[in-house]
């Protein structure tokens, strides 16, 4: 009697089991999605008025250079050679500096879309936790990245079962 209500309760209970191991994986092209969100207009507008701002400086910059440098040409015969050393070093203290300050824009630029599109990205991991929640997932990669973008509670981390195996931990 208790053997036959045993195997009914295990039975009975096995789907339960089952279903408990089953994992489920989801991907997603996070560039695509992103690339349709209504905000990312915006975020491209203000961006190109950020960069079309530097990229006058840039050519004002580049400009008074050719214009120094035009005049250093038209003079340079005659200067005495030390009037023309001071000059060309000058004019390529300007050329430095109009590179470093390129450099500077172009991490400028960097940092200012990392930060307008930050509100983006965590409205997208948002969607991406609901959904995967709601379909039952238990990881999701990002086809793009090939990055894991969710990863629920059920998750198993195997690193210090790998590590005890290789004998480092």
């Amino acid at each position: 009697m208790f053997k036959k209500i045993t195997l009914i309760l295990m039975v009975a209970l096995l789907p339960l089991f089952a279903t408990a191991q089953t994992v489920k994986l989801g991907y997603i092209n996070s560039q695509e999605v992103m690339m349709m969100m209504p905000e990312v207009n915006d975020v491209e507008k203000q961006l190109a008025e950020f960069n079309e701002k530097n990229m006058k400086y840039l050519q004002d910059m580049d400009k008074e250079i050719q214009d120094k440098y035009a005049k250093y040409e038209q003079e340079k015969d005659n200067m005495t050679e030390a009037i023309r050393k001071v000059q060309e070093e000058e004019l390529m203290g300007l050329q430095q500096r109009l590179q470093t300050t390129y450099q500077a824009l172009q991490q400028e630029a960097q940092k200012k879309q990392a930060e307008l599109l930050k509100p983006l990205q965590d409205k997208l991991v948002a969607a991406i936790e609901s959904v995967s929640k709601k379909q039952g997932l238990t990881m999701v990669y990002d086809m793009m990245s090939g990055a894991v973008v969710y990863k629920s509670e059920a998750a198993i981390d195997i690193t210090p079962a790998v590590k005890k195996e290789l004998g480092i931990l």
